[in-house]
């Protein structure tokens, strides 16, 4: 669940030029955070697991940079390339910061990264924060190979009460984020897998005023990441919770009843591939409808990029300030607002 700022507080998410490296990498270096790579791995995860494409999906405060692999506490966390043990709790020191339980960073031998978050910290059976998810032999210096059980799948840091799962990202060599999902894929990732799913997305309910639960915890968390005031994040959805999720249905043009099905959860999660039938697109989306959305933008002076179909960050930043010149929402998301406003120019 590890987030970006959101583009409406600050211009992060724009195309990161990366400078040229004497690393020799297998694939070349992306030019974009979350450009689809391909490269060699182990899948992180050895067990039972669910996961789909979420770079760019929306989070609490921002958007999702990695890929979130669910599974069962405890299920193994394998080293996905040969490499070095570079961070352990965020420090390369002998002491590992245990009190900020549990990460890890492996720098591969060819210069690339693999970021492991949110490892288990529980004792056996609980969720105490006591306990310690990373194998003991697994230190700063500590020589891996690909494959190599390294820890278990946990919920810390801030995944405490959300479904337990491994926050994945793989960096290039100069630091860039990278959407990993095509290799984790090809690696054997299995992404219709039987584990537990994101409790929002994955979960079937139709959320209402008077229900509570982790699922409504998450819906708190992405509605007070777009800026709507919420009061309390508790998981029970009250008045203040039913009164954003009516906002913002009003903002993406949405039957506004205040409940969050399929169609919300979708537009709020940011999972939303841009299918033919995809009434909202937003950033992560593919498609003719991406492709026509760019061409439009750019007819009109707003720099969307080459119109590839992909809505990735410079597409963001066209449709951002397209809706703030014609006194739109602006949120980033592309509705039936904002698309008629397309139309009308």
């Amino acid at each position: 669940m590890t987030t970006i700022m959101h583009p409406r507080l600050a211009a992060t998410l724009v195309s990161l030029a990366v400078a040229g490296s004497l690393l020799v990498a297998p694939v070349a270096f992306a030019t974009d955070m979350g450009a689809d790579v391909d490269y060699d791995l182990v899948f992180p995860v050895d067990g039972e697991h669910h996961f789909s494409d979420t770079f760019w999906a929306g989070r609490s405060h921002g958007f999702h940079v990695g890929q979130d692999i669910m599974a069962d506490k405890m299920t193994p966390v394998v080293a996905a390339a040969d490499g070095v043990v570079r961070l352990v709790n965020w420090t390369a020191e002998p002491h590992m910061n245990p009190s900020r339980c549990c990460t890890l960073v492996i720098r591969h031998d060819d210069g690339w990264e693999s970021w492991y978050i949110h490892l288990d910290n529980d004792t056996t059976g609980t969720d105490d924060g006591k306990g310690w998810g990373i194998k003991r032999a697994i230190t700063p210096g500590v020589r891996v190979v690909a494959g190599q059980h390294i820890a278990w799948v946990g919920d810390s840091g801030n995944a405490e009460g959300t479904a337990p799962h491994l926050h994945y990202e793989l960096r290039n060599p100069d630091g860039v984020v990278v959407n990993a999902y095509s290799s984790l894929v090809v690696a054997g990732g299995n992404d219709v897998g039987s584990g537990p799913r994101d409790p929002l997305v994955g979960g079937s309910r139709v959320l209402k005023s008077g229900v509570d639960g982790a699922d409504v915890r998450v819906l708190q968390n992405l509605l007070d990441g777009l800026g709507y005031d919420l009061g309390r994040i508790d998981g029970f959805f009250g008045s203040k919770t039913d009164a954003a999720v009516r906002r913002f249905q009003s903002s993406v043009g949405m039957t506004v009843d205040g409940l969050v099905g399929r169609e919300t959860k979708t537009a709020l999660s940011g999972l939303s591939r841009g299918s033919a039938d995809s009434e909202v697109l937003l950033i992560g989306s593919r498609g003719d409808p991406v492709r026509e959305l760019q061409r439009g933008l750019n007819d009109l002076g707003f720099d969307a990029g080459r119109a590839d179909g992909v809505f990735g960050p410079i597409t963001l930043r066209a449709v951002l300030e397209f809706q703030r010149a014609n006194s739109l929402w602006v949120d980033g998301l592309v509705g039936p607002r904002t698309r008629a406003a397309l139309l009308v120019k």
